[in-house]
């Protein structure tokens, strides 16, 4: 075989791969595809009939690979009154999810070494929190990221109000306190909104006892450490740099048309006897009060799913997630819906289908929220309803393994 021939051979052997690989990829994503258009279909079917079973008024949810969405549905009302239909583009309440972001706040100074997590808040502040029970036992920045900081404001009834205490709740608009005033005044003995009642009598740092006050503390923390407002520094450090445009702790600056109503507590089965809820907002905002679209949040979540970085900004060390999500070592976590194995630094630890996850969910009465990811896998998924009454509160679960296995079989 000459030259020209072994030439013109090795150039047909080439060829001949080079079609054999194309024609396989092309299989290969067709399939993949048609996968991907099976489980689209399938949890659009799922979505469809658990309207109509559960009652729901709206319903949105999201499956993420990696840093991308890779499904998304919207179903039912933002609005019901006017049946306008809930779309990608509508901004909803977090309620105690947000508290991912307010913990997330704290952290990025942590890393700069301008706290330690075991260190006495009081020593960051002018306003001074001690525990009466034990006056002499300092509450910690760990404590409160982990609900071990002997308040006790959330019962499993409610949200605690002493007799004689009349502790400012939610408004109508953005709320009419600032967060400053409101902690001095919760915080401080003889405060229009103290009380000896919001102080647990377990000890600081052994008991879980699951608080709001705890995140507006860290809410205020943040403001005094970083000196500037809370929902300012979100704004800067969290909020532009993910790109996440339509989000917010407050009503204005946001586009009102899109934010969804809440729905809750009706007295029958019947969704025409819901009672709506009109937009509010919290003193205690850092608590439960942002609102967010899924494709927002989606950016943030998929950071904790990433080592901290979403695109190109790094919104977290990598360390410093791995902190966030490392056990705590904090037992007895009550549940209403999968084993809780422990608590990182907010996020939740579940054994989700024998497989270790994490979570936070928010429930204000009118909407539930829950996001659930896994750093291992690179997934993740968000969803919330509206339209909420005590029988469809439990599909929670179901929803939540239906996403979980559905986002495993994404490619």
């Amino acid at each position: 075989m000459n030259i020209k021939t072994t030439i013109l051979f090795m150039l047909m052997y080439v060829s001949v791969l080079f079609i054999c690989s194309s024609v396989t990829s092309a299989q290969e994503k067709k399939e993949d595809k048609k996968l991907t258009n099976t489980i689209s279909s399938e949890l659009d079917g799922y979505f469809k009939s658990m309207m109509k079973t559960q009652n729901y008024v709206g319903l949105g949810a999201c499956l993420i690979k990696g840093d991308k969405i890779v499904w998304d549905g919207y179903y039912g009302y933002a609005n019901l009154g006017e049946k306008t239909p809930l779309t990608k583009d509508n901004i909803f309440q977090l309620a105690s999810l947000s508290k991912t972001v307010t913990a997330t706040a704290l952290m990025q100074l942590y890393e700069q070494g301008l706290f330690k997590l075991d260190d006495d808040i009081n020593d960051y502040m002018k306003l001074k929190v001690r525990n009466p029970n034990f006056p002499d036992k300092p509450i910690t920045f760990r404590m409160l990221l982990t609900h071990t900081g002997s308040l006790e404001d959330v019962m499993s009834t409610g949200l605690k109000i002493p007799e004689g205490i009349k502790y400012p709740r939610g408004v109508a608009g953005d709320p009419h306190i600032p967060l400053n005033e409101l902690e001095e005044e919760l915080f401080t003995p003889g405060g229009k909104y103290y009380s000896v009642e919001y102080f647990s009598k377990s000890e600081p740092g052994t008991k879980y006892s699951y608080s709001n006050f705890a995140f507006s503390l860290i809410g205020y923390l943040v403001e005094k450490i970083a000196k500037v407002d809370f929902s300012e520094y979100c704004k800067e450090h969290i909020f532009r740099p993910l790109k996440m445009h339509n989000t917010g702790w407050f009503m204005r600056g946001l586009d009102t048309n899109k934010i969804i109503y809440g729905y809750g507590f009706p007295t029958n089965d019947s969704i025409a006897s819901y009672r709506k809820v009109v937009h509010f907002g919290e003193p205690g905002y850092p608590a439960g009060n942002l609102r967010t679209t899924m494709t927002d949040f989606a950016k943030f979540v998929s950071a904790f799913i990433n080592k901290g970085k979403y695109d190109n900004y790094q919104l977290l060390k990598p360390q410093t997630v791995a902190l966030m999500l490392t056990p705590q070592g904090i037992k007895n976590i009550p549940t209403r819906s999968f084993p809780i194995i422990d608590i990182g630094l907010t996020w939740l630890i579940n054994d989700i289908e024998g497989e270790q996850l994490y979570s936070m969910n928010g429930f204000s009465g009118s909407i539930f929220t829950n996001a659930v990811f896994s750093p291992k896998d690179r997934i993740g998924m968000i969803y919330f309803y509206t339209g909420i009454t005590m029988k469809n509160m439990p599909a929670m679960l179901e929803i939540t393994k239906k996403l979980y296995r559905a986002v495993k079989s994404f490619d």
